[in-house]
């Protein structure tokens, strides 16, 4: 968990990113296996390196390349219950200064609407 907040932190810093007063999108490599300790630790890592932005309400918002989107954007909410709104899609591979046009937030459809 400390290294993956530790990364976060410091590619926010490296970007100028640091001062939480903007949304940013998070692209991440998913290798292995998706066990609840590795997802946990990978939230809950991602949670403390991300901590101004979602101390002001922003969204969290997750892009990465493996097929553990959901399941990332589940375990946010549910195990680290978090009040912000999560976006989390797999399947993308990004590298860094790609750029993702963040727009408006898509309302859920469907069982898991909160």
């Amino acid at each position: 968990m400390e290294r993956i907040s530790g990364s976060v932190r410091a590619a926010l810093r490296r970007l100028d990113l640091d001062d939480g007063e903007r949304a940013v999108a998070l692209c991440y490599r998913w290798k292995g296996s998706a066990t609840f300790a590795r997802v946990d630790a990978f939230c809950r890592g991602i949670a403390a390196g991300l901590a101004n932005v979602l101390e002001r309400g922003l969204p969290l918002i997750l892009v990465g390349d493996g097929d553990v989107g959901g399941l990332i954007g589940i375990h946010c909410r549910e195990e680290i219950r978090l009040p912000n709104p999560i976006v989390s899609i797999d399947g993308i591979a990004l590298k860094e200064f790609d750029f993702i046009d963040i727009g408006a937030l898509l309302r859920p459809r469907g069982p898991y609407r909160s």
